[in-house]
């Protein structure tokens, strides 16, 4: 902990970081929607899909790195730093632990499907399983996912927000409450189905303390950025699979 602003400010600010990138990415995202939509238009709907589902990511993701960048020229953000790269550089270490953290949190994922089931409930994804979706998404979501779902939100809620609480709380404490924050950001995701709550909150607060604990861990933002991408990148594949779409 350092001179930073006083707890409660700290979290106000975090709050309106963490709430101001889900507004700002879903302006983006609507751009995205209605600029893939009419360049799309009157094109064959089976290859306009699968790129607009791809362009909706990416412009959506733009907005978690505008807030992050936004607030880093201001005086309160001006001194933060985002270590990207950790200065011992890439080790075999970061490696095994990007490896073991993917691996766990996917299995965690696949346990709270098979829990939720056991009581008819699924946890809420970032895609659903409408007429449209076929194998071809997977190759405009796959790279999305590696590089701009995983790198913008990284930057936001690691590099950005618990950077910026470090300030003002213990590293734990910055783990905790980004990871609280990265959990409520994916909470309009419940709307169409509430219900989910009970297995998925638990599935986004664990994947933001891993996350977390591993930018601690590594002081690469790249760690964490590569678990990120390479589980979600898992995660749709597997329910790609479970739809018979692959």
């Amino acid at each position: 902990m350092t001179d930073g602003p006083s707890p409660p400010v700290a979290l106000v600010i975090a709050l309106t970081l963490a709430v101001g990138g889900l507004v700002v990415s879903t302006i983006t995202g609507l751009v995205g929607t209605v600029g893939g939509a009419l360049v799309g238009a009157g094109t064959n709907p089976d290859a306009a899909v699968p790129v607009l589902v791809g362009v909706v990511l990416v412009t959506s993701e733009a907005g978690f790195l505008l807030v992050g960048y936004a607030f880093r020229q201001t005086d309160d953000g001006g001194d933060l730093v985002v270590d990207w790269i950790a200065r011992h550089g890439p080790s075999v270490r970061d490696a095994g632990l990007i490896a073991v953290a993917t691996a766990g949190l996917a299995a965690f994922n696949r346990l709270a499907f098979a829990v939720g089931s056991l009581f008819g409930v699924d946890p809420t994804t970032a895609v659903s399983a409408p007429e449209e979706l076929t194998a071809a998404v997977l190759v405009f979501v796959i790279p999305a996912m590696l590089f701009a779902v995983g790198p913008a939100e990284e930057y936001l809620f690691r590099g950005v927000i618990q950077g910026y609480l470090r300030e003002s709380f213990s590293a734990r404490g910055a783990v905790g409450w980004s990871s609280v924050l990265f959990t409520l950001v994916h909470l309009p995701n419940l709307v169409a189905n509430p219900e989910s709550a009970v297995v998925s909150i638990p599935v986004w607060l664990a994947i933001g303390v891993v996350l977390g604990w591993l930018y601690e861990r590594t002081g690469a933002l790249l760690v964490p950025i590569a678990v990120h991408g390479l589980y979600n990148t898992i995660v749709i594949a597997l329910l790609f699979a479970e739809w018979g779409l692959l």
